[in-house]
């Protein structure tokens, strides 16, 4: 069932910090949790870090409801002449349960695209579990086309 957003309250992108580590590992755990990805805390918290220190890696939100956070976005960048240069993923959205399908996820993406525009990235990716079915079709409602191609991967470390 959708619920409408509720405007009655202050939700904000809280650009992230050093000091909001803690509260971003929490998520960045539920979020491994819900889409049953390994979690190591230690890989996460320096990886964190880096993100959080260094802006040409990338972005990372939290999403506050009345100045408390109920939820994060990560966004990271890379190039590819495909798409014509400056490129990002965006590779974390999460939302605390109680909190979802009320029009934030709209929020959150439009709040990154925004983002992206303004930095000068034309293109914005993500990846979704095949198994997701509620997730492929949310964003394909708002804009994304998934392509022909199977994400390859290989660990180096």
């Amino acid at each position: 069932m959708n619920m409408p957003a509720d405007t009655s309250e202050t939700v904000e992108f809280r650009l992230a910090t050093e000091a909001d580590a803690g509260p971003l590992k929490n998520f960045i755990r539920s979020y491994c949790e819900f889409d049953h990805i390994p979690f190591d805390a230690k890989k996460i918290g320096s990886s964190l870090r880096i993100l959080i220190e260094d802006g040409t890696v990338g972005r990372a939100w939290l999403v506050c409801r009345n100045n408390r956070p109920i939820g994060y976005m990560i966004v990271v960048f890379w190039f590819d002449l495909e798409f014509g240069g400056r490129c990002a993923l965006l590779t974390d959205v999460y939302l605390e349960p109680a909190h979802r399908r009320r029009g934030l996820g709209r929020k959150m993406l439009q709040h990154v695209e925004d983002f992206c525009r303004n930095s000068g990235i034309g293109v914005l990716e993500l990846q979704v579990q095949q198994s997701n079915t509620a997730a492929l079709s949310f964003y394909e409602a708002c804009g994304f086309q998934a392509h022909d191609r199977v994400p390859m991967s290989k660990r180096l470390v």
